[in-house]
């Protein structure tokens, strides 16, 4: 027996190109358990599922795969920052950049 919590099924921009629509279906996270026998004793143990996202459509503007998609949808960010201006965020906020033995 699983407590599957509802699906959500919704219709997003395109994190690339934000101008095509996708749709997607959100599964949140949710618990259910399994049974483990020993010794003639059967103890229920709680499972943990993470969130899962399911892309149903790949992009008509942009043809990006379903797959691009769903990566950049967990990742949350899509633009990748040059080395250069990652150097200039560290000494901005005072870290090291080097480390010196």
């Amino acid at each position: 027996m699983s407590d599957i919590a509802t699906p959500k099924n919704e219709v997003i921009k395109c994190p690339f190109c934000k101008k095509g629509k996708i749709d997607i279906t959100i599964i949140p996270e949710y618990y259910s358990y399994h049974s483990a026998r020993a010794f003639g004793k059967v103890k229920r143990i709680p499972v943990v599922h993470p969130e899962k996202i399911e892309v149903h459509s790949k992009c008509s503007v942009c043809k990006k795969s379903k797959k691009e998609i769903k990566e950049a949808i967990e990742r949350g960010s899509i633009k990748q920052i040059s080395h250069e201006e990652r150097i200039k965020r560290l000494k901005k906020q005072g870290l090291p950049t080097k480390i010196e033995f």
